[in-house]
């Protein structure tokens, strides 16, 4: 499923020296938060590694399909209600043959919310 423009938006993209920082915008109308949970909604961590996965095709790209996660930690449950605004920061961003890696950080306000090191496959 494609959460690009349904549960987020990207605000602004930049890149300088293999770093990649994208703000991207949650949709607190999205129906992910009405069932993850009615009045109390949360991000849930499948979700925020696919808007990663995403953004990592969007600076390739090319579709990109998940190959292998390491080193996945989630610091802080991300809420609409109480931040829209992420920065997604692709750092060590390496396209290897058919292979695109990188690590992610996931902040906003000064906290930084998940770490995430992903390969995925490029899907054509």
């Amino acid at each position: 499923m494609k959460l690009l423009d349904s549960l987020f938006s990207i605000v602004s993209a930049s890149s300088e020296d293999g770093r990649h920082v994208y703000t991207i915008r949650l949709n607190p109308e999205h129906f992910i938060y009405k069932a993850h949970f009615p009045g109390e909604p949360i991000t849930p961590g499948v979700c925020i590694m696919q808007i990663a996965i995403e953004l990592m095709s969007e600076t390739c790209g090319h579709p990109l399909v998940l190959k292998c996660a390491k080193n996945i930690k989630f610091l802080k449950v991300i809420s609409p209600a109480e931040i829209m605004l992420l920065d997604c920061t692709l750092d060590k961003f390496i396209e290897e043959g058919d292979t695109v890696s990188c690590q992610i950080s996931v902040t906003g306000g000064g906290t930084v919310y998940a770490k995430l090191s992903l390969a995925c496959s490029i899907s054509e």
